[in-house]
């Protein structure tokens, strides 16, 4: 009988420590990576008045930096144990279209991307299945081409525009890839500077990128309609719009507005002047790629620095600064967002229930008198298609609902909700600084 209890206890100890190299197995695999390649490339890409086909063909870089002084090549990816490429997109500048709803595919091999609509200026592809046939046998050429039969009609590639962001997995255990943790960048340090004192954001890029960084205001810039001009933050101001928020028999501490962050942020970082909120969603660039993918799968097309507009009642435009995992955090550290590591970071000049109160105490401890506190103001959210899971919520007198995760004690977390939106569209400068 001894014998055979103790040959139970080895079998259950044995099959404790096989579900244990299981589970640790399963995690491994669970690693990803992300990183870019530059494809050059450039040409028309339609067909002639005499129905000549014209396509491009973008030829990726054989070998990438990660970090350490450290190049890969495709073929050691690809040998790594389990390699499973997870997401590739494709962005390209357009210089001009000819023509009205062209419609383009990446192809390799019998296998092209989904079908696009190109436009003017930037364009990003969701290019998965085309990328998984390359990787497998890059061999094959891969080329952009149009969908259509008539002529003249085309687009002109602009030339070095062409690149290809590539996410993987692998069980393998490598060294952080430059795209998987933010680092220093103009796009943080001129973004996450209009926080609060103590955000937890803005601790986490301090130690992760070993930066100093300093808040421009203790309470963090709120948020005020059409501003945009640094100098007049925290000077009150009758509103030049009256809502339902906004009356004019008070006044109101001046910051921001959505378009007057970002576009700041943009012209301190020494990036182009960004297109209106209207012009991007008219234009509905990227929109394909963002809305056919569920938010976990959005850091594999995006960079930050990227803008994210949207329409939900009135417009709407955000930063994307990469993911909570980009931040250091973990399943062990990410208190209540532990299951949204992988989900979407933006920062954005929106509501916000707690600039309320923080600036409630404020303008009484100013004395001031018929002021009324900001309804947001500078804030970093999760973006989600809803809030009906977070933990935690809030309606406010002024009509908005808020839902949040708390990251820590008194650090809150928001959700931006998509199902309150109805448009949706991508913006991604030239020279973003996620290339710095």
């Amino acid at each position: 009988m001894e014998r055979v209890k103790a040959g139970l206890r080895t079998a259950a100890i044995l099959f404790l420590f096989l579900m244990l190299l299981l589970a640790a197995g399963a995690a491994a695999a669970d690693e990803h990576h992300t990183f870019v390649l530059n494809c050059g490339g450039g040409g028309f890409v339609g067909r002639s008045a005499s129905g000549e086909q014209s396509t491009v063909i973008p030829v990726p870089d054989e070998a990438f930096s990660a970090g350490e002084d450290r190049e890969w090549t495709l073929e050691e990816l690809r040998g790594l144990p389990d390699f499973r490429l997870e997401g590739a997109a494709l962005r390209f500048t357009a210089d001009s279209v000819q023509g009205y709803d062209l419609w383009y595919e990446l192809v390799c091999g019998n296998t092209g991307s989904s079908p696009v609509t190109v436009r003017t200026g930037r364009n990003l592809w969701d290019v998965t299945e085309p990328l998984r046939v390359w990787m497998d046998n890059p061999g094959q050429r891969m080329r952009i081409a149009p969908m259509y039969s008539q002529g003249p009609w085309g687009m002109q590639v602009a030339e070095g525009s062409i690149s290809l962001q590539i996410t993987f997995s692998t069980s393998a255990k490598l060294p952080l890839f430059p795209m998987d943790r933010i680092r220093y960048s103009s796009i943080y340090e001129n973004s996450l500077c209009m926080l609060e004192e103590g955000s937890a954001f803005v601790e986490k890029y301090d130690d992760t990128a070993d930066s100093l960084m300093e808040v421009m205001l203790p309470l963090g810039v709120p948020y005020y309609y059409a501003g945009g001009s640094e100098e007049k933050f925290l000077h009150r101001f009758v509103p030049s719009t009256t809502t339902h928020y906004y009356l004019e028999s008070h006044m109101y501490l001046c910051g921001l507005d959505c378009v007057g962050m970002t576009r700041l942020v943009y012209e301190k970082c020494g990036l182009e002047r960004h297109p209106s909120i209207s012009n991007t969603l008219a234009r509905g660039v990227g929109h394909s790629a963002l809305g056919s993918n569920g938010t976990e799968r959005w850091y594999m097309l995006l960079q930050p620095g990227d803008l994210v507009c949207v329409k939900h009642g009135t417009f709407h435009v955000m930063m994307y600064l990469g993911t909570m995992r980009m931040f250091g955090w973990t399943e062990a550290n990410a208190g209540e967002a532990a299951s949204l590591l992988d989900e979407p970071l933006v920062i954005h000049c929106g509501g916000n229930p707690f600039y309320y109160d923080r600036y409630k105490v404020y303008i009484s401890e100013k004395g001031y008198r018929n002021t009324m506190p900001p309804d947001g103001g500078v804030t970093v959210s999760v973006i989600r298609q809803t809030d009906a899971d977070a933990p935690h919520s809030r309606d406010v007198f002024w009509g908005k609902h808020f839902g949040w995760y708390n990251i820590r004690a008194g650090q809150p977390l928001l959700v931006f909700r998509l199902e309150d939106c109805t448009d949706l569209a991508w913006y991604g400068p030239l020279g973003t600084p996620a290339a710095e």
